[in-house]
């Protein structure tokens, strides 16, 4: 056999072999994971954006017990608020070093309901954040079967979501695909995207959002099939309704960025 056609059959037969990898995804999340999040706030017609906020956090990551309870200890977090020209930090030291956890199945996470730790948003806003409840609700719900190139997944999910200076809630089903499948530094990287919209309105406990609004999102996020580790996590999303003020009823827009990044 030449040279050359022996070279052309290994690379066919390695390219083949990749191309059979199916993993199945499954999370086993520890390290150190660090979110940073911007909402910018439009108010009716206008093109510029009234007022901001914006939050930066690090999360350090306990290694699960058998995958269904994750204890996470909250290792920084600063925000600030600007509008009108001033820009204000938001009290938020007092949750550093805080723990709670989160529980999970493998495929999903969801936060504990006495993980009760927030940062008080002001006196117009209809509640305050809480860290726990924001960060499991950014980590994907994973299929439940081996994924390749093309593969594709419907997730149905509960979003909480601060409008503005109100809390929303709904039902969005989350479609995903696996856009590519890379082997890099000893790791099987699976590339997803992800999009999503559904209508919503005032979340439970709350009562600052008034009638039906609109939420759409995309998602584009990469997981280490091998060690089950998201490494990262990138949201844009656009909102619509009517926040009931002080002032009276406003109608807001709003547009917000999450980054999530993961260093094992």
């Amino acid at each position: 056999m030449k040279t050359t056609t022996l070279i052309l059959n290994l690379v066919l037969l390695a390219e083949l072999a990749f191309a059979a990898v199916q993993p199945t995804l499954r999370y086993d999340l520890s390290g150190e994971m660090q979110l940073s999040m911007e909402q910018e706030i439009f108010v009716d017609s206008r093109e510029e954006a009234i007022a901001t906020r914006n939050f930066s956090m690090t999360f350090d990551l306990g290694d699960a017990r058998d995958n269904d309870e994750l204890l996470v200890t909250l290792a920084s977090i600063t925000g600030n608020y600007t509008a009108h020209g001033m820009k204000q930090r938001l009290p938020s030291s007092h949750l550093t070093g805080g723990e709670f956890r989160l529980l999970g199945d493998g495929r999903s996470f969801k936060s504990q309901e006495e993980d009760r730790g927030e940062v008080p948003l002001g006196t117009i806003t209809d509640g305050g954040l809480r860290p726990s409840e924001l960060l499991a609700g950014l980590l994907p719900t994973l299929p439940d079967a081996p994924v390749s190139v093309g593969t594709t997944w419907i997730a149905d999910r509960s979003i909480l979501s601060l409008e503005g200076w109100a809390w929303a809630g709904g039902e969005m089903q989350h479609h995903h695909e696996v856009t590519d499948i890379q082997q890099s530094n000893g790791r099987t990287v699976i590339h997803v995207k992800t999009h999503g919209e559904t209508a919503i309105e005032a979340a439970e406990g709350h009562e600052g959002f008034i009638g039906l609004g609109t939420l759409a999102q995309s998602i584009d996020w990469t997981f280490d099939a091998d060690n089950g580790q998201l490494l990262s996590l990138s949201v844009e999303r656009e909102a619509s309704g009517t926040n009931q003020l002080p002032q009276g009823e406003i109608s807001v827009r709003q547009i917000a960025r999450y980054d999530l990044q993961t260093g094992i």
